[in-house]
């Protein structure tokens, strides 16, 4: 007999395999605890025999899933980098983006397992072997790197995993990623300071943190100038803080000699209290990762919820095609921000423009 044209069920394969549908299921999700020479198997028959899962059952299902609660199946993991513990819980953008992811995984049917590379009470080869026990095929990593330090490898064999990456892409090995679209963010947060009236707009951001997100920021901001005079095109200030009172007076230094009329920058709380600087009667002033904590500073929302929840989404595709391990070619989300008005900024006057 030959193999079906249409490729088979899920009961075909459970037949074929001699298992039950549901370590058949498990086996393609890779979730469960089905061994790992029983999924080799179920896999390579489901690939003979060309199973693909039906995408109006998909659809049925995952419509069904957002309208009701669902028994929790399986528990995906919460990966945080750097040598800080607990990012999630020190900084705002950071706590937006697991809101996020926690609450979509919660939608399909997951539970999230926060952990950290950091995390002192956990040796460095020691998660893997956590994940392992807790059955946990599909993982969310916060990627960052550490300022003034070489990234830190993750402690994992990411060939066992079905994972992505929200914050900056991991290019070794590169895998899928969701993140913030910060080139059109930068984008966006010109062209409503230019409608104000706005003309000498400055940058301030930290060198190391603009690295990280592959430039976006100051090649956006780079682009932008090439359409205006010589005259009105600022350097970009790095207000990596080393040592502050050096900081504050290159801070200093770049406001006298360029004389921004409004600055984007991300937080630098400190150094604008320390230079007596007043918003918007010295300059404008907007934040370009504004969150709900910045009452009153207009910049960019970066929709954090919904790049955590674009990362679940990739994570829970792969494990439902079975595709573990870093993919041939990566792909990524980037999810584009929203203009929140604030009271920083003001209306310029026009006759010079």
């Amino acid at each position: 007999m030959g193999r079906p044209s249409t490729g088979i069920t899920v009961r075909e394969l459970a037949r074929l395999a001699g298992v039950s549908r549901q370590t058949v299921s498990d086996a393609l999700r890779g979730t469960g605890r089905v061994a790992a020479a029983t999924q080799k198997r179920i896999r390579e028959l489901a690939e003979e025999f060309r199973y693909a899962p039906d995408p109006l059952i998909s659809a049925g299902l995952a419509q069904i899933r957002r309208k009701s609660p669902q028994r929790t199946k399986a528990v995906l993991g919460y990966v945080e980098t750097g040598s800080t513990p607990d990012l999630t819980g020190i900084h705002e953008s950071y706590r937006r983006l697991y809101q996020g992811a926690q609450e979509r995984a919660e939608n399909l049917g997951y539970l999230l397992e926060r952990f950290s590379i950091a995390d002192p009470n956990i040796k460095p080869k020691g998660l893997q072997k956590i994940l392992f026990a807790r059955g946990i095929r599909g993982l969310v990593i916060l990627y960052i790197d550490d300022w003034n330090k070489d990234p830190a490898p993750l402690p994992l064999d990411l060939n066992q995993f079905a994972a992505a990456t929200i914050g900056a892409r991991l290019r070794t090995p590169a895998l899928h990623f969701a993140m913030a679209d910060e080139f059109a963010n930068t984008q966006l947060c010109i062209q409503y300071l230019t409608d104000l009236g706005y003309q000498r707009i400055g940058l301030a951001l930290p060198s190391p943190l603009d690295r990280l997100i592959e430039n976006r920021i100051s090649h956006a901001y780079y682009g932008w100038q090439q359409s205006k005079s010589a005259g009105v095109r600022l350097p970009v200030f790095d207000n990596r803080v080393t040592q502050f009172e050096s900081t504050a007076n290159a801070y200093r230094s770049w406001i006298d000699r360029w004389k921004p009329d409004a600055i984007m920058s991300f937080p630098q709380g400190r150094l604008n209290r320390h230079l007596g600087l007043r918003f918007p009667e010295q300059a404008g002033f907007v934040h370009l990762d504004r969150n709900p904590s910045n009452s009153g500073i207009a910049g960019i929302d970066q929709k954090h919820e919904a790049t955590g929840a674009a990362a679940v989404d990739i994570v829970a595709r792969l494990l439902a095609l079975g595709e573990i391990g870093p993919p041939s070619t990566a792909h990524g989300t980037l999810i584009e921000g929203r203009w929140v008005a604030g009271a920083t900024v003001e209306e310029q006057g026009r006759a010079s423009k």
